[in-house]
């Protein structure tokens, strides 16, 4: 191997949260992985700043959650929708308390915390490169191997490396996306937005009176966002409306005169301004021979619903375990089209929702703000949880919901969460008495994939109960894969996980 030429398996081209957490998952697997980052520092502007009690778990299961804790707040404060004269049209708080994820249902954080946890677990694994100002200026799939090249900002000098599989995590202006196709899906919305991020001053009285939930300024003279991201932090989104002046609309003056009902410069500092262009876009091809793409290279998403960053980290969640296996031998590599027909059609409702959402507060209707929150699984009166989409065809037993669902999550008699007992790995939940019952082939099936068995406690035969079932499959990322009732019903759906663990579908 010569000073400028390396080989891995796997090659992460970015090292935001979607590549790191990526790194991180793939990490315990029997595989090298180098990760491409163009830039030395992490970038220090805020940009995504929530995530919801699905993510939280994916932290989890990369065995992040407790350090991602200490540098993100939970809350169950929910948004505040305001008409045109600021009267509340509608109020929608979160679910309050631990959610069926085991988790909070909303988390807020500031993206460089975020980033330095995420890298710092990275340095635990000597199974990880990271070539910080490297940025990939060529990249090719030749044979069976993926071919990069990458000029270091330091001496312009060139390195060369070849790996197994590339993963595009480079966002929106991803090298890597443009390298496969050009072709996108357009899912019809396409605006300007002033992103004002504050440092508040915490003597002021004013920011000390500012309320500590998401407000939906619903004016269709000037629609806005404002978020309280923590006890320092805050975020206005304002619509650049089509007679503002593109120049203006960044400097302190326009930005004071936006704030002035809320805030003034003696309250806080402008740690960023900037002009966004939120889409709502699926990129046509996610895979073109070892190349793979996940995240914002994949999908972009308005931000009105908080879920552009959360539909990234269920990519990573989606796609490490397959190429895990894949690398290590186990499967075919066409197992990989099914990451990316079941996470199309999941994305592609997520961002619906927010492209809705979005068309609604602009509208500033309270009938169509009020109907739009009338979603069928809201079960505690007045509060609003995300949707849980079916999967698109994919690796899971296809049928009515739960199945293709995201799972639950339970605790024990000690108020120890389930995933702990598999981080990462498949979990069969029964109470047929598997571990005495199973034999023969079905138990070398549980024996080659690492199957953890869990007896059900009491919440999860409430759980059964409610399905009318004995047993469960739930894959690595924590989606349903198929369900049973009796025994034959197990050895069954085992046949069926190895079947399309070899590419074979019923």
């Amino acid at each position: 191997m010569s000073d400028n030429y390396a080989a891995y398996n796997i090659i992460i081209v970015g090292l935001g949260p979607v590549g790191a957490i990526m790194a991180k998952l793939l990490a315990n697997f029997n595989l090298t992985i180098l990760i491409l980052e163009k830039t030395r520092e992490i970038n220090s502007s805020p940009r995504a700043i929530h995530f919801d009690g699905e993510v939280m778990r994916v932290f989890q299961n990369a065995g992040l959650a407790a350090h991602i804790k200490k540098v993100a707040r939970s809350t169950h404060k929910g948004m505040h929708f305001l008409g045109e004269n600021n009267e509340t049209l509608l109020i929608r708080k979160g679910v309050e308390g631990v959610g069926e994820q085991g988790w909070e249902n909303n988390w807020y954080f500031f993206q460089p915390d975020l980033e330095k946890v995420l890298r710092e677990s990275l340095k635990r694994h000597p199974n990880i490169t990271i070539r910080l100002g490297e940025n990939v200026t060529n990249l090719r799939n030749v044979e069976s191997k993926t071919q990069v090249v990458t000029e270091t900002d330091l001496n312009k000098g060139k390195m060369y490396y070849e790996g197994d599989w590339i993963i595009g995590c480079d966002g929106a202006k991803s090298l890597v996306s443009k390298s496969m196709s050009s072709k996108i899906e357009d899912l019809g919305l396409d605006e300007k937005w002033l992103v004002i991020d504050l440092i508040v001053n915490k003597d002021s009285l004013k920011a000390a009176s500012l309320p500590d939930y998401t407000i939906q300024h619903c004016n269709p003279k000037r629609p806005m966002t404002r978020c309280y991201i923590n006890s320092s932090r805050r975020r206005w989104e304002i619509m650049v409306l089509p007679d503002d002046n593109i120049e203006e609309v960044t400097n302190a003056k326009f930005i004071w005169s936006i704030l002035k009902p809320w805030l003034s410069p003696r309250d806080a500092v402008i740690e960023r301004a900037q002009i966004y262009t939120f889409h709502s876009i699926i990129k046509t091809e996610w895979r073109s021979s070892h190349m793979i793409l996940a995240g914002d290279s994949a999908h972009q998403s308005p931000p009105f619903l908080g879920q552009g960053l959360c539909a990234g980290i269920r990519d990573a969640s989606s796609l490490a375990w397959r190429l895990g296996w894949v690398i290590e031998g186990k499967v075919n590599k066409n197992i990989i089209d099914s990451y990316v027909q079941e996470r199309k059609s999941h994305v592609r409702e997520f961002i619906d929702l927010a492209v809705s959402c979005g068309k609604t507060i602009k509208s500033g209707d309270p009938k169509l703000i009020t109907n739009y929150f009338k979603l069928e699984n809201i079960e505690q009166k007045n509060a609003f949880d995300f949707p849980k989409p079916q999967l698109g065809s994919g690796i899971w037993m296809e049928g009515d919901p739960p199945l293709g669902q995201i799972s639950p999550q339970f605790f024990d008699e000690v108020h120890a969460l389930s995933d702990y007992n598999a981080l990462y790995k498949l979990i069969l939940f029964e109470r047929l008495a598997l571990k005495e019952n199973l034999f023969g082939k079905s138990l070398q099936i549980v024996k080659n994939w690492d199957i953890a068995i869990l007896r059900a406690n009491k919440a999860v035969e409430k759980w059964f109960d409610c399905m009318n079932v004995n047993a469960t499959l739930v894959r690595p990322d924590r989606y349903i894969y198929g369900m049973a009732n009796d025994l034959e019903g197990v050895v069954d759906m085992l046949d069926c996980f190895q079947r399309a663990m070899n590419g074979k579908k019923d």
